[in-house]
């Protein structure tokens, strides 16, 4: 799958995900590491996986972008090699 023209290898390399935080669709909640790291969004939006057409069936509810103050990032030591990046 492409999303905007880009590999789905390569942009997933462009993410940073969160150790533990997760949507409430169950995707993990992550940011461009080009972009704002205090803005998490939801993986499977930044993907291009989700379904966010009303009436689609397997729709789910999104948190909406926002900034975390409290989420762990795969990056630190506190994650302790937690990661919600999928497989």
């Amino acid at each position: 799958m492409k999303w905007l023209g880009r590999p789905r290898e390569k942009l997933l390399r462009r993410l940073v995900f969160s150790a533990k935080e997760r949507c409430e669709c169950g995707a993990g909640l992550a940011y461009d590491r080009r972009a704002n790291p205090l803005v998490w969004d939801c993986s499977a939006i930044l993907l291009g996986d989700a379904l966010l057409e009303a009436g689609e069936r397997g729709v789910a509810n999104h948190r909406v972008p926002c900034a975390y103050f409290d989420v762990v990032s795969e990056r630190s030591p506190a994650a302790e090699g937690a990661t919600t990046r999928p497989s």
